[in-house]
C-alpha cells in the first residue's frame, strides 16, 4: 500500500433529518449511533432529551464531536463511508468512502481534521475535513478500533486489537512513531484532559492499562467488569469511567490511586460513554437497550434513561467538550 494515498472523495448529501433542529455552536447536544436503525439521536443535554434523529449510513458505529460541536463525524462500518455532521445546522452535510470497514474515529478540537480506524483494512485514514479528502492511509495493527487524538492533532492513538497493542502516530509526518503492548484485545481508547496519560479498555483481559505518553510506557493496569469496551473522564472527579458490556455496569476508577471505587448498574450491553465539558454527568449508551444512562458524578449513580434509537452504540467522543463548560 502506498503510504501517500491522495483520494479524492466522491460527497453527496445524505437523505432525511427527521426532526429540525438548530443548535448554536457549544450547545449541549450528544451524537448517539443506532447500530440497527441507521440513525444518530441528538440529545438536548439540558434536558436529555432527543431532539432530532438524522438518517446516515448502514450500521453507524463510531462517532466523533470537535470541542465547540460544531462538526461532528460518524462511520459506517457495513456501507464503507464516513457521514460529516454540521453541529450548526443539525444537517448531514457529506458523505465519503473511507476503507473496508471504519470503525473508531477521533476528530482534532478545531473540526478540521478527522482520524479513522479502518477495522479491518488495518490502516488508519487521516482526512481533511474541510474538503472532505483522505489525506492519507497509515498502516498499523491488525483490527484497529479505538482512536485518540491531541487537541492540536500533533499525535494520535490507536488500539490494535488483535496484535494487543497500541500505537502512537505522528501528527506530522502520519507515520507510526511507537508501539507499546497493553492488555488483551484493546479496543477503546480515552486521553486525560492533560493528554499525559492514555487509558485502554481491553476486553478479552477485563482490565484498564493507564500508558504514560511522556515516557510511553505502562504505569498501572486496573482490573474491571467483564468486556470493558469504552471510558470516559470527569475532571471534576478525577474519576475514569468505562462501560463493561456483559456486566451491564460502568466501573468507575480513581484516577489518582488508580483503583476501582464503584461499580455502577446500567442499561443492558453498554458501549459508548461520554462527559460534557462540566465533567457533572455521564452518558452512556446501551446497545441491547435502546438508550443511555445518564449518571451523576456526585452521586455516582444513574439518575434517569432515555429512551434513543435500536441499537445504541456511540462509540467515540460523542459530546462537545465545551458543552455545558462552567
Amino acid at each position: 500500500m502506498s503510504v501517500n494515498v491522495m483520494l479524492r472523495a466522491k460527497t453527496a448529501a445524505l437523505a432525511a433529518v427527521f426532526v429540525s433542529i438548530t443548535p448554536a455552536i457549544a450547545a449541549p447536544w450528544a451524537y448517539v449511533t443506532n447500530q440497527k436503525a441507521d440513525t444518530v439521536s441528538v440529545i438536548d443535554l439540558s434536558t436529555d432529551q432527543v431532539t432530532a434523529t438524522l438518517r446516515v449510513g448502514k450500521d453507524p458505529a463510531g462517532v466523533a464531536v470537535s470541542e465547540e460541536g460544531g462538526r461532528v463525524i460518524v462511520t459506517s462500518p457495513t456501507a464503507k463511508e464516513l457521514a460529516v455532521i454540521d453541529g450548526k445546522k443539525g444537517l448531514v452535510k457529506n458523505t465519503m468512502k473511507v476503507g473496508e470497514g471504519p470503525l473508531g474515529v477521533a476528530i482534532t478540537a478545531d473540526g478540521r481534521r478527522g482520524f479513522v480506524a479502518d477495522f479491518y483494512g488495518h490502516f488508519v485514514s487521516a482526512v481533511d475535513l474541510e474538503i472532505p479528502e483522505i489525506i492519507k492511509r497509515i498502516p498499523v495493527g491488525h483490527y484497529p478500533a479505538g482512536v485518540a487524538v491531541t487537541r492540536d492533532g500533533a499525535r494520535i492513538f490507536v488500539a490494535e486489537r488483535e496484535d494487543d497493542t497500541v500505537s502512537w502516530i505522528d501528527g506530522v509526518t502520519l507515520s507510526i512513531k511507537r508501539t507499546i503492548k497493553v492488555g488483551r484485545h484493546p479496543f477503546g481508547i480515552l486521553l486525560d484532559p492533560k493528554e499525559r496519560r492514555l487509558f485502554v479498555a481491553n476486553v478479552e483481559s477485563n482490565d484498564v492499562t493507564v500508558i504514560d505518553l511522556d515516557r510511553f510506557e505502562v504505569i498501572s493496569t486496573i482490573s474491571v467488569g467483564e468486556r470493558p469496551y469504552a471510558l470516559a473522564f470527569s475532571g471534576r472527579t478525577d474519576y475514569i469511567f468505562v462501560t463493561n458490556q456483559y456486566d451491564s455496569t460502568v466501573s468507575v476508577i480513581n484516577g489518582l490511586e488508580y483503583r476501582v471505587v464503584k461499580v455502577i448498574p446500567v442499561g443492558e450491553y453498554p458501549e459508548g460513554i461520554a462527559t460534557d465539558g462540566a465533567g457533572k454527568k455521564v452518558w452512556v449508551a446501551n446497545w441491547f437497550d435502546n438508550s443511555v444512562s445518564v449518571i451523576d458524578v456526585d452521586q455516582l449513580q444513574v439518575i434517569r434513561a432515555i429512551p434513543t434509537g435500536n441499537g445504541s452504540r456511540a462509540f467515540g467522543q460523542f459530546i462537545s467538550q465545551s458543552s455545558l463548560a462552567p
